[in-house]
């Protein structure tokens, strides 16, 4: 179940880092297509995807590592 977890967030991190250099692009448009607004709303979800992932994978290995001790 770590390998899964692990290239989910190797996936939404690039994913992330995408989105953020096309937010800049759109960023130095006049008029904002409505591309920016979909890349906006994309750009939210997968932060709240990256901090939920990220918290649920911290918790369980310090749920393990409590275990361990």
């Amino acid at each position: 179940m770590i390998m899964f977890t692990k290239g989910i967030l190797t996936i939404f991190t690039w994913a992330f880092i995408l989105e953020i250099i096309v937010f800049i692009y759109y960023l130095g448009i006049s008029p904002k297509p409505v591309e920016f607004y979909m890349n906006l709303a994309l750009l939210i979800f997968t932060v709240l995807t990256l901090v939920s992932l990220f918290l649920r994978e911290r918790k369980k290995r310090k749920k393990e590592q409590d275990e361990d001790n």
